[in-house]
């Protein structure tokens, strides 16, 4: 009896090895037919423009996106170091509204929509920032929008940049398309006191690890002696400039205005960098307190992939002009801009984090959408005919 039970068990070991051989050969053969199916349907009328469109929307939407986030400069030594506070610099992302769009309005507003998530929680995500400064232009109809439409504008804002997720790390001054400004009178009370409903006072200090935010909104049409300067003592007369950074965030220019508005603004607030949006284009401009010259250091692109600027004497102040993150403002060099500051060795470090060109995929997209409509009127036309019988014909 043991004699037959050992034979037996031999024949079942013998025959697992023939069992596994079986089910490899009919997996092999499940995948081959599998594929050679696949390989057909790609041929067929409707497989092929499946394939592509799969195919162009993967560049579009994901290699495009990932392409430019690998070119941005490497910030990572910079990043790590503890004595450095890191800032997100947001310029102009002027949300698409309701009236101006026409017929695709919903299509394009949530196409731009779309563009700046994707893109800021790309460089949120780098950066990691202690703060994320709006510089303006948070809309697009602001001056236009009723009531409702502001909420509605405010609510795609909060979608987009979760802003009140973040609300004690976010900075955000209004432009002209937010409460006017851009033309003489048109900066009614009743749109400043509305943006101010959402986003907070229009004049404001915040400090922390010694750096000072002072945020303003002196439109080009206002003097700093006859009008700001008294809301702006009043949030700085108890609490004396004493930090390290001392930053300065206006929408609108400052440097290039006449001495008689440089000057007292300078010594009063001795600011160290302005921080500011409106022309949708990268500059750095710096003023020389003593010969009283501006120099235009940097225009639409820095030298060198981080420039690096010495903040140890209040002899020069600075003025960044950060680029547009809006694919819609018409300007080639979009972007958010990074700003780095070291308390250990008083050096601002600035950075833009380039963003894709949403046009060429527009474009790539309306290519594909003439193809896709002339494949379809060949194959009305040609109804029992795959593309391979037609390529072999």
């Amino acid at each position: 009896m043991l004699f037959h039970r050992n034979q037996t068990s031999k024949k079942e070991e013998s025959k697992e090895p023939e069992i596994k051989q079986v089910h490899i050969s009919s997996n092999m053969f499940i995948r081959s037919r599998f594929f050679t199916k696949f390989k057909r349907w790609m041929l067929t009328r409707y497989g092929f423009l499946i394939i592509t469109a799969v195919i162009i929307v993967f560049i579009n939407e994901v290699l495009f996106y990932e392409w430019t986030r690998l070119n941005w400069p490497n910030l990572d030594s910079l990043l790590k170091k503890p004595t450095v506070e890191r800032l997100l610099l947001v310029a102009d992302p002027q949300l698409i509204g309701e009236k101006d769009e026409g017929f695709f309005g919903l299509i394009t507003r949530n196409d731009a929509d779309r563009y700046l998530a994707k893109t800021f929680s790309q460089a949120n995500e780098y950066v990691k920032p202690n703060w994320i400064l709006f510089l303006g232009d948070i809309f697009d109809e602001g001056l236009s929008a009723s009531d409702d439409e502001f909420k509605r504008y405010f609510e795609r804002f909060d979608t987009i940049f979760q802003y009140e997720n973040r609300e004690q790390q976010c900075i955000v001054i209004p432009g002209d398309n937010d409460v006017g400004g851009e033309y003489y009178g048109d900066k009614q009370p009743i749109l400043r006191q509305r943006f101010r409903n959402y986003f907070g006072r229009m004049i404001a200090l915040y400090h922390q690890n010694d750096i000072e935010y002072l945020k303003l909104d002196i439109d080009m049409f206002e003097s700093y002696v006859d009008g700001k300067r008294f809301a702006i003592m009043e949030q700085t007369q108890n609490r004396p400039l004493t930090s390290i950074f001392r930053i300065v965030l206006n929408h609108w220019p400052l440097l290039t205005r006449s001495t008689r508005f440089i000057k007292p603004f300078l010594n009063e607030l001795e600011p160290n960098l302005i921080l500011k949006g409106d022309s949708h284009h990268f500059t750095v401009v710096s003023y020389d307190r003593i010969n009283i010259t501006t120099h235009l250091l940097a225009k639409e692109y820095i030298p060198q992939s981080i420039l690096s600027i010495d903040l140890k004497q209040n002899r020069f102040v600075y003025e960044i002009t950060i680029p547009t993150c809006s694919y819609r403002m018409g300007v080639d060099r979009i972007g958010y801009g990074v700003l780095l500051l070291d308390s250990a060795t008083k050096m601002a470090h600035l950075a833009i984090l380039p963003t894709p060109r949403r046009y060429i995929s527009l474009y790539l997209y309306g290519f594909y959408g003439v193809f896709f409509v002339i494949s379809l009127m060949f194959i009305a036309l040609f109804p029992k005919r795959s593309i391979s019988r037609w390529l072999r014909s």
